[in-house]
């Protein structure tokens, strides 16, 4: 009879500042598809894990590139893990063409929308934006973890997936598309001289942060709409005081004389 295993699991090692996934749009419909890929390879409790990696902030750095995502993984070990997902681009001119075609999705993708339209004039070509096979991706993970895809690279693959939901344009630039500029990208517009920001008490100091939106991920421990929010808070405070002082402030001149 073979006797039970004693020794505690190996737990990872606490990473400090490590990249955090911040949610955007988490209904978007290529997160849904990306993460229902993922459940579909059947990792068992791997895929959990790797969610909690993601989470937990476990993943040191990533970087996205045309064909390419990179990023290192904090495991047990001392040394990260390096983890490289890789796919093959779109080819641009056929996509090119596409746009030339369509302007209006050529559009909406330069104002960093992503519409299920794209998807299907991709596909109407011959063209896939997303994995649909488990050979559509090279996965590659320095651990000793004999399966692919491991609890590291799920971790990838669900922060990715997330930040997609924030920026669709890492969706993009994973898979070589590069969105068109807007017309008046090379013109961006400056503020008159005479338009001067005044903050009112009553403001809503979680107003600004809130229309900015989601990171893609970073590194804080806190969301970073409700870190951002404290941070507009403190310096609502501090401008209205400056404001005050202004206006109570008289040069010497104004002053009656004696």
């Amino acid at each position: 009879m073979a006797r039970a295993k004693t020794h505690a699991p190996r737990l990872a090692r606490a990473v400090h500042g490590g990249l955090r996934p911040q949610g955007g749009r988490r209904e978007a419909w290529w997160r849904r598809r990306l993460l229902a890929w993922l459940e579909s390879l059947r990792m068992g409790a791997r895929l959990g894990r790797g969610r909690n990696y993601a989470q937990q902030g476990q993943i040191r750095a990533l970087a996205v590139a045309p064909g390419r995502i990179e990023a290192e993984v904090q495991g047990a070990e001392a040394a990260p893990y390096h983890v490289r997902v890789e796919m093959a681009p779109l080819d641009a001119a056929a996509v090119g063409a596409l746009l030339r075609e369509r302007p209006l999705l050529a559009a909406q993708l330069a104002a960093h929308a992503l519409p299920l339209a794209f998807d299907e004039a991709l596909r109407q070509a011959g063209l896939n934006l997303l994995p649909e096979a488990r050979r559509d991706l090279t996965l590659r993970c320095d651990c000793k973890d004999w399966a692919r895809p491991c609890k590291h690279l799920a971790a990838v693959l669900c922060l990715f997936a997330d930040a997609t939901a924030a920026d669709p344009a890492l969706l993009l630039r994973f898979r070589g598309i590069e969105p068109p500029l807007p017309p008046d990208a090379a013109e961006p517009r400056v503020a008159p001289e005479a338009e001067v920001l005044r903050l009112h008490p009553s403001a809503d100091a979680g107003a600004v942060p809130r229309r900015l939106g989601a990171l893609p991920y970073w590194r804080g421990e806190e969301p970073f709409v409700k870190t951002l929010e404290g941070a507009y808070r403190r310096a609502q405070a501090k401008a209205l005081a400056a404001q005050t002082a202004a206006a109570d402030f008289r040069f010497p001149e104004d002053f009656p004389a004696p």
